[in-house]
């Protein structure tokens, strides 16, 4: 993530970091309320929802990556 940058390729660099530490926090929470609220614990329902939360941010970090890569490549000096 680079401070000050304008372009669109910043804002979506912008975007997919956001998405995956939101997506993160969403699974923490998620787990967090299964295995110290309800009664039942960490169910295989819970542990599916964390599993695809987190996924989805492994997901938008691999974007991310690709993103940067490309972006590197295409850069004229």
């Amino acid at each position: 993530l680079k401070f000050g940058d304008r372009t669109q390729i910043g804002a979506i660099h912008l975007a997919t970091s956001l998405v995956a530490d939101l997506q993160l926090i969403a699974a923490a929470m998620v787990w967090g309320y299964a295995a110290h609220i309800t009664a039942d614990g960490l169910t295989g329902e819970m542990t599916a929802r964390v599993v695809s939360l987190s996924g989805g941010a492994l997901f938008a970090n691999v974007v991310s990556v690709v993103i940067l890569i490309a972006e590197t490549i295409m850069q004229r000096r």
